[in-house]
């Protein structure tokens, strides 16, 4: 009995599960640096833009919380009994939602990477002030 396929597809979406536990853990830390910018910070209108950053973060928290569950839903498809399928009961439907997930989980991947560079990029820039 072979579960390559399904092993793999597992494995892959442990992967993106542990990576955004960790992108979780950076963005609580950014937030908490942009809180310490309003809490010590006089600059007129530095909360609006603080904001801004924050809601940046906060859109990609909810992407990659809207793949966890997707994540959820899929390693339940690969399963039966707690056993991952055989590769013949590897379903075309699952193939595709697997390839999905990847996409969604690279542009999410990006998003995210552009956020914190942003947010890096306005925390050096206030701090230089």
């Amino acid at each position: 009995m072979s579960t390559t396929i399904a092993a793999y597809y597992s494995d892959e979406l442990t992967g993106w599960n542990e990576a955004i536990l960790f992108y979780n853990e950076e963005v609580d830390e950014l937030e908490q640096k942009l809180e310490e910018v309003i809490r010590r910070n006089s600059i007129q209108g530095i909360a609006e833009k603080v904001e801004t950053h924050q809601a940046l973060l906060n859109h990609t928290s909810e992407k990659f919380y809207r793949i966890q569950l997707q994540i959820q839903q899929q390693e339940a498809a690969l399963k039966a009994d707690s056993t991952l399928l055989d590769d013949t009961a590897i379903k075309n439907e699952t193939g595709q939602k697997q390839n999905d997930l990847r996409r969604e989980m690279q542009a999410a991947e990006k998003e995210y990477i552009d956020a914190k560079f942003e947010c890096y990029n306005f925390l050096s820039g206030i701090l230089k002030k």
